[in-house]
């Protein structure tokens, strides 16, 4: 009871998890209702403790769901009503822009929008980005909609900045013209959630618009002084560092002191990445606490002392958390400095963990959505793991230096071999004296060591799981870099500080400073560099699935409540305890985001029509755990980034399900759509097997997949009709076109001579068609080719087909993928909708449900899908078939070629 703020924070913030994905508004009023009836009852029966407490952390719980989805609505407004729209917008500038190399990206407060010539009122915030160089950028716009907000990149230099828009900047109203979107939800197993993305962050929707379509209508009336004041400020200190600095080191420094990470170049982030050390980019209480020991310092020279420099430090510190724009991790160490002296000032006793859980509730009902925003997480990860393990690693951090230290001291000196008396005599005085003289430094050098070492190793047990999640990588030189780097960072923080206020009113004292800083800068990139760049300093993972960060967590900070209980009833002493836990927790986060865990393919077959937009991309998970992939996605070249679904699909897809190897890479035809998202698979992804056709592609991406299999030592396998594709027990596919003598001459020779596969797993059985035609359809029924099957890839994008009733007629299947995005082609053509529909085959569409997923026991199969489209319910279908017996097979992933 004596940390119940803490249990509130708890309940508050599950609250806000279920309000996310789980509970909506009438849930939540009912469940409060429900609470606060129970609390009340148990109150007038004058009935206390758990009777009371628990109706009452159920209160919070509720309040955390229901700020949340308030939030949500709010943020959504009502604009995406006009979604799809070519519109005009009218809103205010909300933050500073980001200028990047062609385009310009900033959040807009709108007031209305036009459409259609009709204005309407909206109240939303619209991430907006504007194409500074040229007007006509679809196949842009459809690039950052499917793969995700590209959010940081470098950014151009301020003339070209100026001679774009010489005043857009926070404040600033203006009306745009371009073209509305909705955000696009997860599409894909493992994707980018682009919608959940932004409305964590307020944002409704997207927009996209030329610079010739922007007018500039003077300051908006919402404008926030005291917020344009800050930005100002923080602009004109940045502008100092950067003034009086090598470009590179004025950045480092901007990013250091302001958070301002925008113009930082893509390696030195890397390298800091890489070392471990990204959290100096970042404005974090380790800044927050180093502003606040030097204004506690001045105050004290100054003989300002009692509630003046307890106010005056809060003040000034405000003032620097609110310039570098209140991020999470600045309102926490500002929160819990601000407790912690007050505490000191009222003669009170502190508690770090009550500290922590009033900042993240104040901070949390300021703005729920701030859970989801990874400074958030890591920051308050870190914190609670250097309270928890910082101070006991520290005790066993110096038993180990002090053994070390013992064992060194007893090694027999000359290399092991007896001295004289004398020498002995002579040796031990002199060791004595040296000893003696550098005890002072040896025992201040192992204090700062095991400081370092243990906050370093503490906060690395709190983040590495969220650093797998985020980021894909973890570092094993986090511990040296820290330790090279981190001493430094005071007398930077106070030197580019000085610096960047005495810049606005004494320039040639905030050049010297520089000057003087300079060096400290320059070896930390260096130390970056180096260690970053050392072997094995980092290695790339998995990202840990999301309820493995939750049981993680749960694990966790159950420790941090109750830990101390347990501490009674074993014998151990508390600092090894906490060390022994420590160590166990970070094998665990390890084994976490180690490659390949928990991942399995359950004696099931899978087959997943991944989401790539218009083309074809589908993945084959054997039962025996092959991963086979049919085609990768890909955009037509005029549109350019030929291999952006692949990268921004694909690859993620492919990650998510912890493929380290694909087994056979099939490539239905040499169309863009279906092999250009390969390009990008295979240069990060070992494969065995390239399958192709015959059908040669003078295309030169086409080419440069052939190139790039030849490079990566990857055998082309060239099948025709009849040759079959062994996949693993009980697992192959026949290959029923094309034929020995490809086709000619037909409206589409490319298309018709598409792979097709009868792939057939005990009684169930898949037809891929790839984009085969009415030549190729009519010759497979006319050769009595086409088998009864169960799931049909529908040809090509379900385009018109004169046949398709016989074909229908013929395979008989039960549900149907259309693999389609938004084309100008018609596709899926009204006659084959209404041809599937008319023998009552169940209609799955990648546009419509995103990732299509089929398993099958070779018994019977059932259909799971990302998303339930608007048209109506589409339930997964499963259909049992008895009295299979499951047979072994041939050698897997082998090409068996015909009559062999």
């Amino acid at each position: 009871m004596a940390r119940i703020l803490v249990l509130i924070t708890i309940f508050y913030v599950l609250g806000i998890i279920l309000g996310r994905y789980y509970f909506t508004i009438p849930e939540t009023v009912y469940l409060a209702v429900g609470a606060l009836s129970w609390s009340t009852l148990h109150l007038l029966f004058k009935r206390v403790g758990l009777q009371v407490l628990i109706p009452l952390l159920l209160i919070f719980l509720a309040a955390g769901s229901l700020a949340l989805n308030l939030s949500l609505q709010k943020a959504a407004g009502s604009i995406r009503h006009f979604s799809g729209e070519r519109c005009t917008l009218v809103g205010m500038v909300e933050d500073e822009p980001l200028w990047r190399e062609g385009d310009v990206v900033f959040p807009l407060r709108t007031e209305k929008v036009t459409v259609k010539g009709e204005e309407q009122p909206v109240s939303s915030t619209v991430r907006v980005v504007v194409r500074l160089d040229d007007p006509e950028w679809d196949g842009y716009v459809q690039s950052i909609e499917q793969g995700g907000a590209g959010e940081e990149s470098p950014g151009i230099d301020g003339v070209g900045r100026n001679k774009a828009f010489s005043a857009l900047s926070y404040g600033q109203k203006v009306s745009l013209q371009g073209v509305l979107y909705e955000p696009g939800e997860r599409r894909n197993p493992g994707g980018f959630d682009y919608r959940a993305f932004l409305e964590t962050r307020g944002v409704a929707a997207t927009f996209y618009g030329s610079a010739n379509g922007v007018t500039h209508l003077g300051i908006a009336a919402e404008l926030s002084p005291l917020r344009r004041a800050a930005l100002d400020i923080k602009a004109k200190m940045s502008a100092v560092l950067e003034a009086y600095l090598p470009e590179r080191e004025g950045r480092l420094l901007a990013g250091m002191l302001f958070g301002e990470r925008r113009a930082l170049d893509e390696d030195t982030e890397k390298h800091f990445a890489r070392s471990g050390v990204s959290h100096l980019l970042a404005v974090s209480g380790l800044h927050v606490g180093m502003v606040a020991a030097v204004l506690w310092s001045l105050w004290k020279k100054a003989r300002v002392t009692g509630a003046a420099a307890f106010f005056l430090t809060l003040f000034f510190l405000f003032a620097y958390v609110y310039i570098t724009g209140l991020k999470p991790a600045t309102l926490r160490a500002f929160i819990m400095i601000a407790m912690a002296m007050g505490a000191v000032y009222l003669g009170r006793r502190r508690d770090l963990f009550t500290a922590l859980a009033a900042a993240a509730f104040i901070t949390l009902v300021y703005n729920p959505l701030l859970l989801f925003n990874a400074g958030f997480q890591f920051s308050y990860a870190a914190t609670a793991s250097i309270i928890l393990f910082a101070s006991p690693l520290r005790q066993r951090i110096i038993v180990f230096f002090d053994r070390a230290a013992s064992l060194f001291g007893a090694l027999p000196a000359n290399g092991g071999k007896e001295l004289p008396q004398a020498e002995m005599t002579a040796d031990a005085d002199t060791v004595a004296t040296l000893t003696e003289a550098l005890s002072p430094v040896l025992s201040t050098l192992r204090g700062k060591l095991s400081s370092l070492a243990a906050v370093t190793l503490a906060a690395q047990a709190g983040v590495l799981p969220l650093t797998a999640y985020y980021f894909g990588e973890i570092s094993f030189v986090a511990l040296l870099a820290n330790i090279l780097v981190l001493p430094l960072m005071p007398l930077i923080i106070f030197t580019g500080l000085t610096a960047a206020v005495l810049g606005l009113v004494i320039p040639p004292v905030a050049a010297l400073l520089l000057l003087a800083g300079y060096p400290l800068l320059f070896y930390t990139l260096f130390v970056t560099e180096f260690v970053g760049g050392l072997p094995y300093a980092f290695m790339s993972v998995y990202p840990p699935r999301l309820h493995w960060l939750g049981y993680y967590y749960l694990f966790f900070f159950s420790a941090a409540l109750w830990g101390r209980k347990l501490l009674h009833l074993v014998s151990i002493r508390r600092d090894r305890l906490s060390f022994y836990f420590l160590t166990a927790v970070l094998l665990l986060a390890l084994f976490f985001t180690w490659p390949g865990v928990f991942e399995g393919s359950g004696g099931n077959l899978e087959v997943v029509f991944l989401d790539v937009g218009q083309g074809d991309a589908i993945y084959i998970r054997t039962p025996h755990g092959g991963n086979i992939l049919l085609d990768g996605g890909g955009r037509p070249a005029y549109l350019g980034e030929v291999d952006g679904p692949g990268r921004s699909v694909v690859l993620p897809y492919l990650e998510f399900r912890r493929v380290k190897k694909l087994d056979m890479v099939i490539v239905s035809h040499p169309h863009e759509d279906h092999y250009g998202g390969l390009l990008a698979v295979l240069e990060e992804i070992p494969a065995d097997m390239l399958v192709t056709s015959a059908d040669e592609s003078s295309a030169r991406h086409y080419l440069e997949l052939l190139n790039l299999a030849e490079r990566k030592g990857i055998p082309r396998k060239i099948v025709e009709k009849g040759d079959r594709l062994f996949l693993g027990p009980s697992l192959e596919a026949v290959v029923l076109n094309p034929p020995a003598n490809l086709y000619q001459g037909t409206g589409s020779d490319s298309n018709n001579n598409s792979l097709v596969l009868d792939m057939g797993y005990g009684e169930v059985r898949f037809l891929f068609t790839g984009d085969i035609e009415a030549s190729a359809v009519e010759r497979l029924l006319r050769e009595g080719l086409l088998p009864r099957s169960d799931i049909l890839k529908v040809p090509h994008h379900g385009g018109y087909l004169e046949a398709m009733p016989s074909f229908l007629e013929t395979v008989e299947p039960q549900a149907a993928v259309i693999t389609v995005g938004t084309n100008p082609f018609g596709h899926p053509h009204p006659y084959t909708l209404e041809a599937l529909q008319e023998k009552g085959v169940k209609i799955y569409r990648t546009d419509w449900h995103g990732a299509v997923t089929v398993r099958s026991d070779g018994l019977g199969w059932s259909v799971e899908y990302m998303l339930t489209p608007l048209s109506g319910e589409a339930d997964a279908a499963i259909h049992a078939v008895q009295g299979l017996k499951m047979e072994g097979g041939k050698e897997p992933f082998q090409v068996i070629k015909a009559g062999k």
